[in-house]
Parts: C-alpha cells; structure tokens; sequence
C-alpha cells in the first residue's frame, strides 16, 4: 500500500503521499512509457470522436494515472478525473469507474472521500480485489487500522493475488510482523504472468522489507531483480542508494538517489539526495537539492494535493519548525496516522517541546511498526528529556534495522549515540 509520502498506488492507478504513503498493489498495465503516450493519444482520438463512448473515456482516465506513474506529474490528476466523471455520468453502475475516482482521490490525499468511493466500487462488484484495494487504503491514510485489518482480511479470503497480497503485507508490516510481511511479499513475487510493471513494484518492496529483516544481500537481489523488469525502476534505484548509505559508500548513493530522483521526480527521492549530497559534503548540490524540493511539494499542493505531512517533516528538518506544526497538528487533526503522530512529536522536538512531543512519539510506535525514521524520532525525543535507555533502545535499533534510512538522520543518530553517557 501507499506511502511515507508521495508513492504509487497502482491498483487504483494513483499516487500515494509524497513520500510515506503505504506500498499499493500495481494496475494490469505493463506499458512502456512510449505505449502510455500513444495508447493516450488514442483514446483521446476515441473520446474526441465519441464523446458517449464510456470504455474509451474510463481507459482514458487510467492510462492518465499510468502516465502519472512514469511521470509524477500531478497536473495529470485533472484530466484523469474528468475522464473518470465523464464515464460515471455515462454508466454510473461501472466499478471500474469508481475504482479509478478513488485512485485519484487517494493521490490527492482526499482520503475520507477515497473510503466512500471505494465501499461504492465494493457494492458494485463486491469481488473486485481493485475495489477492495481502494476500501483498505483509505482506512490505513485515515488511521483506521482495525478496519483495514478487518477489510484486508476479507479481501484475502476472496483472492490472494498481487493486489491483495503487497496489502496483507503492509498492514502486517504496520503491525511489525515482518515474517508474515516478508511471506507475503514472497508469495506476491512468485506470482505466475506478472507483467514487467508490477513485478519490478512487488520485488522493490520485497528488497524494502529484507533491509528491515536484516537481510541486506538479501534486498540487494531483489532490488537488483526489479530491476530486470524495469531498468527505470526508481523505487529499487533509491533501495539501492539507501543500501549505498547504509554501508558508507556516499560516492555510490548520491549517483543512484539523482538517477531514482531524474525518472521519477518526487519530493522523496530528492530530498533523499540532497541528504546524501549534504553527508558527503556537497553543500551547494545539497542546498539546489532542497530548493528543488520544496518547488516539488508545492507543485503538488497547487493542484490541489494534500501535502501537509510532507511539509511539516521537510519544515521540521529543513526550514521553519513553526511551519512544520502547524502543518503537522492539520495532518494529525485529519488523519491521525502512525506517520501523522510521527511528524507532529518530530515538529514538536524542533520546537523544543520534548514533554508534548514525547506523547505523540509514543503514539507513533503503537502499532509496533519498525520504520527506523519513526524509530529515530522517538530516540532523539528520549535523550532531549534524558531517558537514555530508552534514547539508546530507539536509536541503535533505528540503525540495527536500516543504516541508510537517511544519510543525515542516521548520522545524527550516531552522533546522539556517542553522546550518552556510558
């Protein structure tokens, strides 16, 4: 499933936050970005000359919100949705249609709006595993974890294809259970006929969760395998950075992090380089970096994405941590995700409000979620109020678990470390 922002959701066709969104299931396309194009340009043709024809204007829609995968433009969204409306208005009964709104609403982050289309879509073809996929999304973005392990559930014991599979996954993720992650995952990547697309999606995330299990070797084929699939496959080329990070070798992971950032520019990715640029000591790079990311959020909120989160951990990290709460409180007022309690201790903490901060922290790790960035938060939070057991717990397995999870935070993380008293 989508997520930590901006991230694909191919079931639905749509992106997830700009950069911690949970993994979604891929869409059946396996096009090139050559084929997007003309298969573009083709049912434009259709719906130009038949304005009535629903299938060319529903397949319109999709192979915009393809296109927006290979691309991370959100100006796409637009007339994404307008397709999509267009085939409601024709065959309102479709529940590819509603699959395919939903999708866009999940990229703009309209996540209560999300739920209601896909239980929509779900009423329509209760067997739909797409459906179902947009139901479990919006559930985990609005923070209703109980009903997205409900929903999961019920979506596994009709079909345990990619789609549901990546999705049990997650959410066994979230709950820190990577065995059962990691076999999901596996079960998702052994799938027979998948085309290029999503096997290159199912084994890049296979890759993320073999770094969280300790398995670097492990990642490295997996990424290098989606790799096969897809040679432009930016979320394996960035799992390669972090692996670069991970084992000090800066001079590999900023080329990788700029060649992720150059295919699929999303602020994720280049944050993560202008990271890696700034720990090798590149200053101006890192400092055009961030400029460039920060033009990239707010691309996204001027058309109307939902970049809160992203916002408050870049303000947090990176520029005005009075910003950043107030970017933080409407993330977690509104969806009061792990992530969302995450950057509001994070934008606390930079306030230096640590006793506040430390509340929501642990919040942030109730679930049991291994997710070192949250990990190193809480760690940070702890020795800024002198528990430094628990600082020392937090930050040593934040590093235990991923030492390239950012080339600026796990350096931070060290230099906290070495700072405890023994």
């Amino acid at each position: 499933m989508p997520t930590g922002s901006i991230e694909v959701v191919p079931a639905a066709g749509s992106p997830g936050p700009l950069g911690s969104t949970p993994p979604a299931a891929p869409g059946p396309s396996g096009a090139t970005v050559s084929q997007t194009v003309a298969e573009i340009a083709r049912l434009q043709s259709l719906v130009e000359a038949d304005p009535a024809n629903v299938d060319a204007q529903r397949d319109l829609g999709f192979a915009l919100l393809q296109r927006f995968r290979e691309t991370a433009d959100p100006n796409l969204y637009a007339p994404a949705e307008t397709a999509f409306e267009a085939a409601r208005a024709l065959d309102p009964l479709d529940p590819l249609v509603y699959v395919g709104i939903g999708g866009v609403q999940l990229g703009k982050h309209e996540f209560a709006d999300a739920l209601d289309t896909g239980r929509a879509a779900v009423e329509r073809s209760p067997s739909l595993a797409s459906a179902r996929a947009v139901v479990v999304d919006a559930l985990v973005e609005l923070g209703r974890y109980d009903e997205a392990d409900t929903a999961v559930g019920e979506m596994f014991a009709l079909r345990s294809d990619v789609t549901t599979l990546s999705r049990v996954s997650y959410i066994n993720e979230l709950h820190g259970r990577l065995d059962v992650a990691l076999t999901a995952m596996r079960m998702a990547a052994a799938s027979p006929d998948l085309v290029p697309e999503n096997a290159a999606f199912v084994n890049g995330l296979l890759g993320n969760l073999l770094v969280y299990s300790g398995d670097p070797a492990g990642a490295a084929d997996a990424y290098a395998t989606a790799l096969t699939f897809v040679p432009a496959h930016a979320p394996s080329l960035a799992g390669q950075a972090r692996l670069a990070v991970g084992r000090g070798d800066l001079a590999a992971a900023v080329p990788l992090f700029g060649r992720a950032a150059d295919i699929l520019p999303l602020p994720e990715y280049v944050i993560a380089l202008a990271e890696a640029q700034t720990a090798a000591g590149m200053a101006d790079a890192a400092g055009d970096s961030f400029k460039l990311a920060r033009a990239e959020i707010q691309l996204f909120q001027a058309v109307g994405v939902v970049v809160d989160l992203d916002l408050a951990l870049f303000e947090a990290d990176h520029g005005d941590p009075a910003k950043a709460l107030e970017y933080a409180q409407a993330t977690y007022d509104a969806t009061p995700t792990v992530r969302a309690a995450d950057a509001l201790a994070w934008a606390l903490h930079a306030l230096g409000r640590d006793a506040e901060a430390k509340k929501r922290s642990d919040e942030a790790l109730r679930l049991g979620y291994l997710e070192p960035l949250l990990l190193y938060h809480a760690g940070a939070i702890d020795a800024a109020l002198g528990d430094m057991k628990a600082a020392r717990r937090n930050l040593k397995l934040a590093l235990a678990i991923d030492p390239g999870f950012s080339a600026t935070g796990a350096a931070e993380a060290r230099r906290i470390l070495a700072s405890l008293p023994s």
